[in-house]
């Protein structure tokens, strides 16, 4: 092939590519539309999706464009057609400069019009109907505006699209003003008709003087229109101007709280949408006064009574503060409405202080108090060493602060945050858990803020006696061992404390898994069973609440219940109030009773859960109750437990872990056992027909658990040894 050849050749190939490239589309459209109209497009052949369609007045120059719309891959597009009425072309351009015309459609858009009725006069404030018929073209609105307003303005407005009746709300001021329908594309108004808003009145009526601080009540009349609201403010203060308030639609009268600062105030009558003015009447808010009575004198860390006179005004509280402390700052409080005298909890750091009584508006001080902060002083009666295991027994002298514990730490070491301890509020002769290893250590009085050492004891700890073993079987046929069918209440702490975390996951969800393993995988189908949870709906609450009341166990609805609970913080520990309610739950069952009590602490709502527990046996019912302590490390809270459950013929289960949670909840369907040393205390329990128990060398009582338990004497345990024990 000669040059010439190749020439012609690449000249051809170059016609055929841009005879494809550039071939006709064939353009769907309709030929006469309304100004602002959708105008839907659609095409034939070969295209590219950055290729456009746009409409350009007749006559345009190729190329040119106005608003557009890629083809995409859509095959079909909707376009805004122009305002102005006249002749125009839809027209499909190439995606390349120069922007070849592919296709072409004629368009010819012609003037529309539109109608707006609505009333004559409307009330400032009030909401109108009105209706409207139009072109109702894509966001095409009606607005209301003062009738001098130039043209494209709008204010409050409605769309078309939501209907033919639609309502606008008038607006404060009164005057003359327009509806008018807007053109969405270009907010061209193509109808208007006047509207007179018609001003209103209201009226207020509030006291001449009050108290600082104090409530009082405002009579009011007016529109009550939405939003709407009454508030107090400086005398003169400028229009629009609100502080405090109350919305018209809470009631009448409203209640508003005085300033705490003395002086010339309004009370006003406000328009909820510009905050306009209706009405007004003064009032003179005039000086409260206070006082406070308290000791002198007071050991750091103590709580006091401080007593107090004054307006006890909604959030007003007691305080104490260093004495040089700046108004309007506050530690420790207490609010006035929680009673009189309040108790005040102290500082640690001796020093001079004041109480306050602080308004709870602005926390401005109506009275103070001054108290001198001594130092503390504790003392330790310490045996000299204890056998490894053993619990240690302590008698305190001290300043016995709430929060206040002795702690058992290693010797030397400079924190007192980890070992085991006693709170000192369970009396002035504590037992402690004995440390895990042999060794020195002490044993510290320590305070429950800021973890001062007021007193120390040295201890030693020596290895333990070689342990013997105790197992006890049952008797063949013996008809001891837990009836399957027994009805079960379980009682479900779900308090705030339950929100803490342990091994990385929060205690209520660890409770919650071992709860679903009792119920998916220990109970029988149809096992009588009821479910009593508390500290889940309320915070600051002592509410308890039957989320499953009894019948038989039906495992797919109890797990959904199950993993709908959840800790709330701040709840509090009903624990007496739920033991008795629980007894009440299992009122239908015609076989034995089982409540089983999960909790991580201890009861928070001044009940008595011992007591509960005798009142319970003194009225004849049968019931065993079992106590399952999650995560409790203190040694005298368990014992606690222990003596619940022992009033209740039950047993306590500790669970530090949740392996240990999920076991003892199954244990707690078993038939168990304590074993009771000769000074009556219990130092060991089991499961008939479980493993062995380590027990020391001595002579112990067992005692068979249920709602008739039964004692067994002179069971003996010898160093090394294994005691099998046959019921």
């Amino acid at each position: 092939m000669n040059i010439i050849q190749l020439r012609q050749t690449l000249l051809l190939v170059l016609l055929l590519n841009s005879t494809l490239l550039f071939a006709e589309i064939q353009l769907q459209a309709p030929s006469e539309v309304g100004a602002s109209s959708a105008v839907a497009v659609s095409w034939q052949g070969l295209s590219d999706e950055r290729d456009f369609v746009t409409i350009v007045p007749k006559g345009e120059a190729e190329g040119k464009y106005k608003k557009y719309q890629y083809v995409r891959k859509a095959g079909a597009i909707t376009l805004i057609a122009p305002d102005k009425p006249g002749e125009y072309e839809v027209r499909y351009l190439s995606a390349s400069s120069p922007y070849t015309t592919l296709g072409r459609s004629a368009l010819r858009v012609i003037e529309v019009t539109a109608t707006i009725s609505a009333p004559v006069t409307a009330v400032a404030g009030s909401e109108f109907s009105f209706s409207w018929t139009g072109p109702d073209n894509p966001q095409d609105f009606v607005t209301l505006v003062p009738s001098n307003t130039p043209d494209k303005k709008y204010k409050n407005y409605q769309y078309t699209k939501k209907g033919s009746q639609l309502k606008l709300r008038a607006p404060d001021e009164p005057g003359h003003y327009e509806l008018r329908y807007l053109l969405g594309s270009s907010l061209r108004s193509i109808a208007k008709t006047p509207i007179e808003v018609m001003a209103t009145r209201a009226k207020v009526s509030a006291p001449s003087q009050v108290t600082a601080g104090s409530e009082f009540s405002v009579a009011w009349d007016g529109p009550n229109n939405a939003q709407d609201f009454i508030t107090l403010v400086e005398q003169g203060a400028p229009d629009k101007t609100y502080k405090r308030y109350k919305y018209t639609k809470s009631g009448n009268p409203v209640v508003l709280v005085a300033p705490d600062q003395p002086g010339a105030y309004e009370v006003r009558y406000l328009t909820g949408a510009s905050s306009y003015t209706l009405a007004s009447d003064e009032i003179q808010v005039i000086t409260t006064s206070a006082s406070l009575s308290a000791p002198e004198e007071v050991v750091a860390g103590a709580s006091v009574k401080v007593g107090w006179q004054g307006p006890n005004n909604q959030q007003d509280f007691i305080t104490i503060v260093e004495r040089a402390a700046d108004e309007k700052k506050y530690g420790v409080y207490r609010y006035t409405h929680r009673g009189n005298p309040v108790a005040i909890q102290v500082p640690e750091t001796p020093g001079d202080y004041e109480f306050r009584y602080l308004t709870g508006g602005s926390y401005i001080t109506l009275a103070q108090r001054a108290v001198k902060v001594l130092p503390a002083s504790a003392s330790l009666k310490v045996p000299a060493s204890i056998e490894l295991g053993q619990p240690v027994p302590v008698s305190w002298e001290g300043p016995g602060n709430n929060q206040d514990f002795l702690m058992i730490v290693t010797a030397g070491s400079a924190t007192n945050r980890d070992g085991p301890y006693a709170y000192v509020r369970r009396g002035k002769h504590l037992r402690i858990a004995s440390p895990a290893q042999p060794g020195d250590y002490e044993v510290r009085y320590v305070t429950g803020e800021l973890k001062h050492t007021l007193a120390r004891s040295s201890l030693r700890v020596t290895p333990s006696s070689a342990p013997g073993t105790l197992q006890v079987l049952p008797a063949q046929e013996s008809g001891d061992e837990v009836n399957s069918m027994s009805a079960i209440a379980v009682i479900l702490d779900a308090s705030g404390s339950m929100l803490q975390r342990i091994e990385g996951k929060r205690r209520i969800d660890v409770a919650r898994e071992a709860l679903l393993q009792l119920t998916q995988e220990v109970l029988p189908d149809n096992t009588p069973f009821a479910l009593r949870v508390f500290g889940h709906r309320e915070k600051d609450s002592c509410r308890t609440d039957l989320e499953i009341p009894l019948g038989p166990l039906n495992k797919a609805s109890v797990k959904q219940k199950i993993a709908s609970i959840n800790a709330m913080n701040l709840a509090k520990t009903p624990i007496a109030d739920a033991l008795q309610k629980a007894v009440a739950d299992l009122a239908q069952a015609t076989k034995e009773r089982i409540i089983l009590l999960i909790t991580d602490g201890e009861e928070t709502c001044d009940g008595d859960p011992a007591q509960a527990i005798k009142s319970i046996n003194d009225a004849g019912y049968k019931v065993q109750v079992n106590i399952v302590g999650f995560a409790i490390d203190e040694l005298m809270l368990r014992e606690t437990f222990q003596e619940w459950a022992r009033l209740g013929n039950g047993r306590y289960f500790d669970a530090p872990n949740a392996a240990q949670l999920a076991e003892s909840l199954r244990q707690s369907m078993e038939l168990s056992y304590e074993v009771i040393d000769q000074d009556n205390h219990l130092v060991g329990a089991g499961i008939v027909g479980g493993p062995p128990i380590k027990l020391l060398p001595g002579n112990y009582r067992l005692k068979l658990l249920g709602h008739s338990p039964k004692i067994f004497e002179d069971i003996q345990i010898e160093a090394e040894k294994l005691k099998i024990f046959n019921l």
